[in-house]
């Protein structure tokens, strides 16, 4: 469609600007105007509301900057609305990555029959072990997408829905999941909300699944043993988590060496592994040290 006068614009622009140079470009180029000055109020979010509501008629997208120092309003054209996704492509993305997700959380029990339709059967059963590990990981997963998603539409932003991607191979079955954006967020400020709200989102399904995980857990002390040895991560809430469930800060050694429990825990941070653990060769690089991992 075309575009309004050069004065139309300027008239527009004037509600919410106060203008002191006027460039104009071409919108072939992404540019149709540039204004520089200064706000005539404080509240951007709101100015810039009502001026992209007057320039929407247009199709004619605003674009509030700072240029050394200067306000600045850019006029650009705007985007043209995107093709419809197919939503076929998110179901069937989905449906594989659960199947995927089970695959990893399989825990198959027996061994594998000889005959080809007992095997069959076996490997269905297999799979479907795997339910309680996919649930789980497939419900933060979604809250976390569809939190991004929902804010997205909640702001006015066009995105598309989750793309789930399988991978079945340990240790997680799958790669995540992402949303497109399709729509080119206002300021930063709902930049920032539809960031944070994938994991706000995810934490809120994320640490019931892990109180109801340690509540099934099994509780014993770290002992040093040959071979490699597997040490799992820990966090500041995943400790603050273990200790309302069992009582007491974990993982525990059999014994402490010798030291303070300060001492121990102060070490522990600063190495990630438990210290009586940790091989003395690598006593002065701890950070080369794997997460989780201790080679012995």
């Amino acid at each position: 469609m075309p575009y309004p006068e050069t004065e139309v614009l300027n008239n527009l622009v004037a509600r919410e600007f106060h203008t002191e140079d006027v460039t104009l470009g071409e919108p072939a180029r992404g540019m149709i105007a540039r204004y520089r000055g200064h706000l005539l109020t404080e509240d951007t979010a709101a100015a810039y509301d009502r001026l992209a509501q007057a320039l929407a008629a247009y199709a004619i997208t605003p674009l509030f900057r700072m240029d050394k120092g200067e306000q600045v309003i850019y006029l650009v054209p705007r985007k043209p609305d995107p093709k419809p996704a197919r939503l076929s492509v998110n179901i069937l993305l989905f449906v594989l990555t659960v199947l995927s997700v089970m695959l990893v959380g399989a825990r198959p029990e027996g061994s594998m029959p000889t005959d080809p339709a007992a095997q069959i059967g076996f490997l269905a059963r297999a799979l479907l072990t795997g339910w309680p590990y996919a649930l789980s990981l497939m419900s933060i997963l979604l809250a976390h997408e569809f939190g991004h998603y929902l804010m997205s539409r909640h702001h006015q932003t066009r995105s598309t829905l989750p793309y789930f991607i399988p991978l079945p191979f340990p240790p997680l079955g799958t790669m995540g999941a992402a949303i497109l954006m399709q729509g080119t967020p206002k300021n930063k400020r709902v930049l920032f909300d539809i960031g944070v709200a994938g994991p706000l989102a995810g934490m809120v399904v994320a640490i019931p699944v892990l109180i109801l995980g340690l509540s099934l857990s099994h509780l014993d002390v770290i002992r040093p043993t040959g071979g490699m040895v597997e040490i799992e991560g820990n966090s500041l809430l995943y400790l603050a988590a273990k200790y309302l469930t069992f009582g007491q800060l974990l993982p525990a050694p059999a014994s402490l060496g010798g030291v303070s429990p300060f001492v121990y825990w102060l070490r522990y941070f600063l190495r990630r592994v438990p210290f009586h653990l940790a091989p003395p060769m690598f006593s002065f690089i701890p950070w080369l040290l794997p997460d989780g991992l201790v080679y012995w």
